[in-house]
């Protein structure tokens, strides 16, 4: 699975590939569209982490104690395929 980003740049490489050598701006514009959509990543991981760890505050604190700290992290990646 991956996040809307993550679909989103793999739209984007996909576009860009197809993008003759003479459509150099165009190509451009495109390359410039990855890397602002892959410094969102960064936004949107911790956006979903954060809406984990409320959803885990919401517990009572015995199922609370049975998720590590880093446990969000590792749902993301898992999740996500990003490590």
């Amino acid at each position: 699975m991956k996040t809307p980003i993550q679909e989103l740049i793999v739209k984007l490489e996909d576009l860009r590939d197809t993008i003759p050598d003479e459509d150099a701006m165009y190509r451009g514009g495109v390359i410039n569209s990855i890397r602002l959509a892959e410094g969102i990543i960064e936004e949107e991981k911790s956006f979903i982490k954060s809406i984990y760890n409320i959803n885990i505050s919401s517990l009572d604190l015995d199922m609370q104690q049975q998720f590590e700290e880093d446990w969000a992290e590792d749902y993301y990646n898992e999740t996500f395929k990003n490590k």
